[in-house]
């Protein structure tokens, strides 16, 4: 069983968005006890590179009682989120000017969510000059998932720290859907939610998607 963790909820507006805010570091701890109640014994723990996938994996595993020791793969990093939306909206690179627009909506984490969105289909459609490309993303996402798959063995599970990204394009190439599936899944994706596959011989099958019955009121985000 590979268990799919997003990380906890990112310091959405701060200088670093990267690092975990204080609930992303209580969603990761409330996390680690849920998972402690099944009996996963000694999983093996894969982790992206960013700081957030980082400090989700330290926080969870100090709850569950294992050691803070994990195998780093890039290939569960998330695409750039900054790049995107400094292609699509270079204004928004400017702190001041982003803060200023987010200041004039009604709604602004929706107004940016749907921004964003743009981003993300302009960079599917590949109108523009990407350092990664949305089919170079997708590739590298599952041949780290195969890579893992295939090195588990019968009664193995794994837990995979990483982001929304990633874990949406597992989605889409399980259930075999169309590339807006990203936006759909990447959209609804609770952070520390969790993403179960099964595994038989390297072949793996969706079981759970977006699990979070251990988050409750303010601990249940989205960013």
């Amino acid at each position: 069983m590979i268990y799919l963790i997003r990380h906890g909820q990112a310091s959405f507006g701060a200088e670093n968005y990267d690092a975990l805010s204080d609930a992303g570091w209580e969603q990761s701890r409330i996390l680690g006890r849920h998972l402690r109640e099944q009996n996963l014994g000694a999983p093996r723990v894969v982790c992206g590179a960013m700081q957030r996938h980082r400090e989700t994996a330290q926080a969870t595993l100090e709850a569950l009682g294992l050691p803070q020791e994990w195998a780093t793969d890039t290939g569960f990093n998330e695409y750039d989120h900054q790049t995107l939306m400094r292609v699509h909206w270079p204004e928004s690179q400017d702190r001041a000017v982003l803060t200023r627009w987010m200041n004039e909506q009604d709604n602004p984490r929706r107004a940016f969510q749907a921004r964003f969105e743009e981003a993300l289909r302009r960079w599917q459609r590949n109108e523009d000059d990407y350092q990664e490309t949305w089919p170079a993303f997708r590739e590298r996402v599952l041949a780290s998932l195969y890579s893992l798959a295939n090195r588990l063995e019968s009664g193995d599970s794994a837990l995979v720290f990483t982001s929304g990204g990633a874990i949406s394009v597992a989605i889409q190439h399980l259930l075999e859907l169309d590339q807006e599936a990203l936006i759909t899944f990447n959209r609804g994706l609770i952070n520390t939610s969790v993403t179960r596959l099964l595994v038989n011989t390297g072949r793996l099958r969706l079981a759970t998607l977006n699990e979070h019955l251990h988050l409750a009121g303010d601990m249940l985000t989205y960013r």
